[in-house]
C-alpha cells in the first residue's frame, strides 16, 4: 500500500493557456475591489473594500508562471500548499466564502480538493501516468470553477460551479515528503 508520501506530489495548475496563480501576481499589483452593499436606496448605501490579493485567479498575464503547489494527500484528498518561494510559501489553500485562495496555516487547515479524471472516478497519483493531465477538482463537495466576485473583473477559482472546469495539472515531481520531514518513508 503506498504511502501518503508516495501519493504527494509537486504540479502546477492552468485552465487553457492561463496559469492558476494569486490575482496579486496575475497582475502585479495588489487586487482592492470597492464593494457598494446596503438595503435601500442611497441613504442606506456602505461602501466597503476588500483585498482580492490572496485569492486564486486563472487569467492572461503576461509574466507569471502557474503557481508551484504541493500536492499533500489526506484521507479526505488533497490538501494545497504554496511551495513556490515568495510571501506566500508553506501557506495552505482553503476556501474564502466559496472562493479558493492563499493563506497561513495558524487558524485552519486548507480545504482538501479531490482529483478526477475524465469519466468522474476519484484519483491520487498513483493513477497518474504521465506528468501532464487534465482533470477536474471537488471542494466541499461542489465542482471547481471559474467564478466572478461582486465588482471585480477577475476570474477567480470559485467552488460550487454546477460544470466542472477541467484543469491542466502538470506534475513537476512525484513522491514529495513534507518540508519539515525530508526524510518520511
Amino acid at each position: 500500500m503506498p504511502t501518503f508520501r508516495q501519493q504527494s506530489f509537486l504540479a502546477t495548475l492552468r485552465l487553457g493557456a492561463h496559469p492558476v496563480h494569486t490575482l496579486e501576481a496575475l497582475t502585479g499589483a495588489a487586487v482592492w475591489v470597492n464593494w457598494f452593499g446596503g438595503a435601500g436606496l442611497l441613504p442606506g448605501l456602505t461602501s466597503t473594500v476588500r483585498n482580492d490579493s490572496h485569492l486564486l485567479g486563472c487569467q492572461a498575464s503576461p509574466d507569471t508562471s502557474p503557481l508551484l503547489l504541493y500536492f499533500r494527500l489526506s484521507p479526505k484528498g488533497y490538501r494545497l500548499y504554496v511551495r513556490e518561494p515568495g510571501k506566500h510559501f508553506g501557506h495552505g489553500v482553503r476556501l474564502f466564502e466559496r472562493f479558493l485562495g492563499v493563506a497561513a496555516l495558524d487558524t485552519q487547515d486548507p480545504q482538501p480538493l479531490i482529483l478526477k479524471d475524465d469519466a468522474g472516478k476519484v484519483v491520487s497519483l498513483m493513477d497518474l501516468e504521465g506528468d501532464e493531465q487534465r482533470l477536474t477538482f471537488e471542494c466541499a463537495g461542489a465542482a471547481v470553477t471559474l467564478g466572478q466576485r461582486t465588482n471585480s473583473p477577475h476570474r477567480y477559482l470559485a467552488q460550487g460551479g454546477a460544470v466542472p472546469a477541467r484543469w491542466t495539472l502538470s506534475i513537476v515531481e512525484r513522491n514529495v515528503p513534507w518540508l519539515s520531514q525530508p526524510y518520511e518513508a
